[in-house]
């Protein structure tokens, strides 16, 4: 691990090929570690990295390498870690995260048993959350995207729902309940968003854990009168919440009883997880 001092020399040695991924996982540790332990290093070594000569480039060349890889069908281990470890040096740039976002949105997007275990193996789960907090608009959006396609995969709903992985199932919670409150205050924002954390939630009640977490943590301003207005202007979310309040026993009846029957269906179609 290198020291604070010692990162501007890292920094330098993205110029050079040969050094490249050695030093993007360095910085991306770095930038990990100190992320909530030493917020003035984090920041300071953002600073760096966006005032640095070619930075900005070298990181946009990765991830355009990506898309190449992608379409050419050479993906690896090796540079999944490496996009990984890209993504975490863009938390500090925002429309670049989300261009960066977007390549792993693609991927997903198809829902692929391959590609959500990919993305799961490499914390993609952890970036969307840390990008739904901090992130603008877009980065949001995309990350719930994101997010959604892995939940909707057995694989990756059995991984966030897992017991080992309770801190996770939690934050994630905790991170879209802060989110709703935001919105609520400012419901101008973003109607996607609302949109998909009630998407996500949905979708978290398949499985028996995740059920009993949304079930004890579905934020108060999604049952009271807190986006009344917002209901009103899009029948869509006003659709989608009644079917997430019958889910979670709040209401006995608000849609037909044949898409609660849909839903039982598919919430059983795999087993509960104890």
């Amino acid at each position: 691990m290198k020291t604070p001092m010692a990162i501007p020399e890292v920094i330098v040695e993205l110029q050079e090929q040969e050094l490249r991924e050695t030093a993007l996982r360095c910085l991306s540790s770095f930038l990990v570690e100190k992320r909530e332990e030493d917020p003035e290093n984090y920041s300071r070594t953002g600073y760096f990295l966006y005032n640095s000569c070619g930075t900005v480039a070298i990181l946009l060349q990765e991830v355009i390498m990506f898309y190449g890889k992608m379409m050419d069908g050479s993906l690896n281990v090796r540079s999944a870690k490496r996009l990984a470890n890209v993504l975490t040096l863009l938390q500090v740039y925002e429309i670049v995260r989300a261009m960066a976002l977007s390549a792993v949105g693609i991927l997903c997007q198809a829902r692929e048993p391959k590609i959500i275990q990919w993305a799961i193996n490499n914390d993609m789960v952890e970036v969307c959350q840390v990008s739904i907090q901090i992130g603008n608009e877009l980065s949001k959006v995309i990350a719930m995207h994101i997010l959604e396609a892995i939940l909707q995969d057995w694989s990756g709903i059995s991984y966030i729902c897992s017991p080992t992985r309770d801190k996770l199932l939690k934050g994630l919670m905790e991170t879209l309940a802060r989110l709703v409150a935001y919105l609520a205050e400012d419901q101008d924002f973003s109607p996607r968003l609302l949109f998909h954390i009630l998407r996500c939630s949905f979708v978290l009640c398949r499985h028996r854990r995740g059920y009993n977490i949304v079930m004890d943590n579905l934020p108060v301003q999604i049952m009271d009168v807190s986006f009344q207005d917002m209901l009103e202007e899009f029948p869509v979310i006003q659709c989608l919440l009644d079917q997430l309040s019958l889910a979670v026993g709040k209401i006995e009846k608000c849609f037909p009883i044949s898409s609660l029957h849909n839903f039982l269906e598919w919430k059983h179609s795999e087993p509960l997880c104890h």
